[in-house]
């Protein structure tokens, strides 16, 4: 089902362009859903309340950098209950993924990306 929370944020992300007669983000965005519910809706899978965080953050004049540790702070709470729900199940937490990207990479700002 669509996320009732990204309908929000959609709302906010167009009434920002809108304010800031700037509109190319929002349509990339919308492009990009209507796509994406075209050809994975019927599988279930539909934007989340992050799809639309980026052009609201943006609007807001929060710094590009700052967009993952915001969604990283947003987790945080469900993360740790669900540490202290095996905690106390006592249960062995083994994540489903295993990580094979880069090591010890050091941060690139942005900007500075190539």
């Amino acid at each position: 089902a669509y996320d009732p929370r990204a309908k929000i944020l959609k709302g906010y992300a167009e009434r920002l362009s809108e304010k800031n007669g700037d509109m190319k983000f929002i349509n990339i965005g919308k492009k990009i859903e209507e796509v994406m519910i075209r050809e994975v809706g019927k599988k279930g899978i539909f934007p989340n309340v992050d799809f639309y965080s980026g052009i609201v953050y943006h609007f807001l004049d929060i710094p590009t950098d700052l967009f993952t540790p915001i969604f990283a702070m947003s987790r945080v709470a469900g993360w740790v209950a669900h540490i202290v729900e095996y905690l106390q199940a006592n249960r062995i937490f083994r994540p489903r993924a295993i990580y094979n990207g880069p090591v010890d990479v050091e941060y690139t700002p942005m900007e500075e990306r190539g």
